[in-house]
């Protein structure tokens, strides 16, 4: 009886550890040893009653073993998919994360140009517009210095506008001068990039001036053309985007000034010759003549009108008559210093302001002007043609001492001129006698 405890026992625990092939052999082995031992078991109901024991609890503890592990399976079916949704969770909320953080920084744009809008829309001038970024850009970029370079007006010599951070955090505007080697540099690396339809950033590495050990530089875009650099001293890497954003939007506003400043060319420019017009030179003269004034400085207004125009006009045409009016007009303006004005007074006149000149000296300019004038060929259409001119000269103090005055006196001299036969240049006097024959 023992063997058969012993094998029972067996089978018993192969039904624990789930070894189907051992529950059969041993199982098998123990009702075969207790039908070996109690040949008589069909006969005594005790004997059955531990025939069936023997054979029947080994694979109960196996059916407890089958709906153990399917227990298990479901379990760890049901934990696998509460860990899939998490997963699935965790990634939504990661996207979630990510969309937020790009409206975050969708709105930070937003914020960018809304304060640069704000602070600069007044502008009308670059210089204002660039003294109006300095009041917001700190707030903004983490910079040392800050450069606009408009190129609207000349790619030889552009405006350059430089500021440097202060010890108090703010950006102070420093004197301009032309052109740094590496500003240069910076212009010529934006022209090769131009077609791209969008504004970049980027890093240049070339020498800096000193207390500059690297500069980040944005181009600023007009139809598809860069028309200016917003370059960056000291500009963290991470702030490269914030520095594409500001120009982006320094690039509308600059293009509104300039658009501005075409607007008030033309509003105070004759179209015809380019000269100021005579309401716009009036004004500029008041204030010249107030400076002169005040400091005690002489000036001289000088009345020109081109001789016989009327009659070149009736036999050749009003269009060679222009090409005439835009050459003289040229030829005088050239021939000026940048600080003396000139405008078409009307018709075929001119009137100029010659700053801080006397009167020997406006005599002097008045006579070149007239001797330019008159040996300078005109090719007008199929007409080779020439031109001379008559000058009135009125000095300040010494002829007037208001505008107007200044003007009807350089008129009367000029007239005197056109009396005196044309192609001279008169100053005026009282009794008319300063006459200056070519």
């Amino acid at each position: 009886m023992v063997f058969v405890m012993l094998v029972w026992v067996l089978a018993m625990v192969a039904g624990l550890i789930w070894a189907r092939w051992a529950v059969t052999l041993l199982t098998g082995a123990t009702v075969g040893s207790f039908l070996l031992l109690h040949p008589s078991v069909l006969r005594q109901p005790t004997e059955w009653l531990q025939f069936t024991a023997f054979s029947v609890t080994p694979w109960l503890l196996v059916a407890q073993r089958i709906r153990y592990e399917k227990h298990i399976r479901h379990a760890q079916a049901t934990e696998a998919m509460r860990l899939s949704r998490l997963q699935e969770t965790n990634r939504s909320h990661a996207r979630l994360q990510t969309e937020n953080q790009g409206v975050e920084s969708r709105i930070a744009q937003i914020t960018t140009l809304y304060h640069v809008t704000k602070e600069t829309v007044r502008a009308l001038r670059i210089e204002e517009l660039f003294a109006s970024s300095l009041e917001i850009l700190p707030r903004l970029l983490d910079v040392q210095g800050l450069r606009l370079i408009d190129l609207s007006r000349s790619t030889e010599s552009p405006v350059v506008l430089r500021a440097r951070r202060s010890s108090s955090g703010r950006l102070l505007a420093q004197e301009t001068n032309s052109l740094l080697p590496f500003e240069r540099a910076i212009l010529q690396r934006a022209h090769q990039a131009s077609g791209a339809a969008t504004t970049t950033s980027g890093e240049l590495a070339c020498e800096f001036p000193q207390g500059v050990s690297r500069v980040a530089w944005a181009p600023l875009w007009g139809e598809q053309k860069p028309f200016g650099v917003l370059i960056a001293d000291e500009l963290p890497q991470q702030q490269l985007e914030i520095l594409s954003i500001v120009a982006n939007q320094l690039s509308l506003q600059l293009a509104r000034v300039h658009f501005y400043q075409t607007i008030e060319a033309m509003a105070v420019t004759d179209t015809l010759t380019g000269l100021f017009v005579r309401r716009y030179f009036l004004e500029l003269a008041a204030e010249e003549l107030n400076r002169s004034k005040r400091h005690g400085l002489p000036c001289a207004v000088l009345m020109a009108d081109l001789d016989h125009f009327k009659t070149k006009n009736d036999t050749y045409g009003h269009l060679v008559g222009d090409v005439i009016l835009r050459d003289v007009a040229t030829l005088l303006h050239q021939n000026l210093r940048g600080i003396d004005l000139i405008a078409r007074y009307g018709g075929e006149e001119f009137i100029l302001l010659l700053v801080e000149t006397g009167p020997d000296q406006a005599m002097h300019i008045a006579e070149r002007l007239r001797q330019l004038v008159e040996v300078h060929p005109i090719r007008a259409y199929d007409e080779q043609l020439s031109q001379t001119v008559s000058i009135g000269v009125a000095c300040f103090p010494e002829d007037g001492q208001e505008l107007q005055g200044l003007i009807d006196r350089s008129d009367e001299a000029l007239y005197a001129a056109k009396r005196a036969g044309r192609n001279r240049v008169i100053r005026w006097s009282h009794e008319q006698s300063t006459v200056h024959s070519p």
